[in-house]
């Protein structure tokens, strides 16, 4: 007994003396691990001295990160990893210019789409301390698994801290998927003043009451003013409890692609009016059943004198009441989507001009169309050079309507066409296009569309095609992303008139 107590304490103390070797050479490693990030930093540092890169102003370093930054938004809203991130992680050197360069942490965006650990609400911090005096895009995206249990206070405290830099926003963005609890968010906006803001989205699905008797262009949020602001985006329930300033909005999206009835009712044709009757209003765009049609048949004049593009969909009773009164002598580029197209009113209004300057027209899975609106809005859009038509209608299509007067009488449709973009039609789908090109007489017209399996189908009438027009055989295999309006400062994102052929 005696020789085995004595053989297990010779093992156990064996045993400590290999953990203390073991603990001893652990902290030797760490030592040299350390020693070897100096060697290396000092190397790195020695190396960079010479690198040209680092030798350059800060100027034109702040200028090139300013360049990255931009051009990681040419595709919509980045995803992680930030490039400003990126960039302040390269070395030390840049880690200092980026961490002093206020406009590069002007830029905040959190989008998320899955249940996070927490809100990070210390980077939005970061970004609101390290873009000093700088003027602020904030861009809020919240899903229904980032709502959780837990969550609701951090999102609303996210929104709390931007409050305080108000005076500093440029731009404010926030959309939701879900009721988002805002916590009387529109009361805290109310009296403030936003006196840089230019960009004012507010997309929030919120279930909040309106203002009730709600009916009007009142403001309800920065009743201290907003000079600057131009550019509106508002859904169905934020209109009424996010209505900003409107004096000098000249875009205005109101749009809805959900139709929610336990969350807002229709608003007067009245009221749809007064949007219409705003003075400086050049980009219009409205998705969504939002308003009531008129009494009696509307049957006035309608004008836009600064209107220049409009888009108008996911309704089926209202555009016949507007779109054949509307006078906008600058329009010039006007998208038609999921739509009835009703009949036009009798007589046709007298004041009825055509849209002089309108040179881009896309219809859009338009369906159930009358062909005598087809021809009305051939008469308004007589200098049409490119042409979209993604047809979505059953009987006669949409070219063959077009085409048809030519047929009967030689009279000719949309003559100034050049590019014509289209998705393929009914059984025969090479005829119409055959007798639209032909309409339009000119060899230099360029039809896009999916031929399929036309040379082999039909290849005589194919050849006849090829030789009147220039035919690109192939749609875009990916989406129609565009920036809307034209000219204005906004990524490019997928919305609902996003075209997948």
């Amino acid at each position: 007994m005696s020789t085995v107590r004595s053989d297990d304490l010779s093992r156990e103390r064996k045993l400590r003396e290999l953990a203390e070797r073991k603990k001893k050479l652990q902290l030797e490693r760490d030592e040299l691990d350390y020693k070897i990030i100096q060697i290396q930093a000092e190397y790195g540092a020695l190396y960079n001295n010479t690198a040209p890169i680092l030798n350059l102003p800060i100027e034109i370093m702040c200028r090139m990160f300013e360049l990255a930054h931009h051009a990681s938004f040419t595709e919509g809203i980045p995803e992680n990893p930030l490039i400003e991130v990126t960039i302040s992680h390269v070395c030390r050197e840049w880690r200092s210019v980026a961490l002093s360069f206020q406009s590069l942490w002007s830029n905040f965006r959190y989008n998320v789409d899955e249940l996070p650990k927490r809100i990070p609400i210390d980077r939005l911090v970061a970004y609101l301390e390290r873009s000093g005096s700088c003027l602020l895009d904030l861009h809020f995206a919240f899903s229904e698994y980032a709502l959780g249990e837990g969550s609701q206070s951090l999102f609303n405290s996210m929104l709390e801290n931007t409050i305080s830099h108000v005076d500093r926003w440029r731009r404010f963005s926030l959309f939701a998927d879900v009721d988002a609890p805002m916590l009387d968010f529109s009361d805290r906006l109310r009296q403030l003043k936003a006196a840089n803001l230019e960009y004012f989205t507010m997309c929030p699905s919120s279930s909040e009451p309106g203002t009730p008797g709600f009916d009007g262009m009142a403001p309800s949020v920065f009743l201290g003013g907003a000079p600057k602001l131009f550019y509106v985006r508002l859904d169905g329930t934020s209109f009424r409890n996010y209505s900003p300033p409107f004096s000098n909005v000249t875009v205005l999206r109101l749009e809805d692609e959900i139709f929610q009835p336990d969350v807002w009712n229709f608003w007067s044709f009245a009221l749809f009016l007064e949007i219409l009757a705003l003075p400086s209003l050049s980009g219009l765009s409205i998705v969504g059943e939002h308003f009531m049609e008129p009494d009696l048949p509307h049957s006035s004049q309608i004008t836009m004198n600064n209107l220049k593009h409009l888009r108008y969909g996911g309704d089926h009773s209202l555009v016949g009441h507007f779109l054949p009164f509307l006078v906008a002598p600058l329009l010039e580029t006007l998208i038609i989507k999921g739509t009835t197209l009703p009949p036009i009113p009798s007589p046709v209004p007298k004041f009825m001009r055509p849209f002089s300057n309108l040179h881009s027209l896309e219809l859009i899975e338009c369906t159930y169309y009358d062909a005598g609106f087809i021809n009305s809005l051939v008469t308004l859009t007589p200098h049409v050079t490119h042409l979209t038509i993604v047809d979505d209608s059953g009987g006669e299509n949409m070219l063959q309507c077009v085409s048809r007067p030519f047929l009967e009488n030689g009279t000719r449709s949309w003559p100034k066409v050049k590019f014509l973009t289209s998705s393929r039609l009914d059984d025969h789908p090479i005829l119409p296009y055959i007798d639209f090109a032909r309409m339009i007489g000119n060899p230099k017209l360029t039809i896009c569309t999916d031929t399929g399996e036309w040379a082999f189908d039909d290849p005589g009438s194919y050849q006849s095609l090829n030789a009147i027009c220039v035919l690109h055989d192939e749609l875009p295999d990916k989406p129609k992303i565009v920036s809307w309006p034209p000219g204005v400062d906004v990524p490019a994102e997928q919305d609902f008139f996003t075209i997948e052929y």
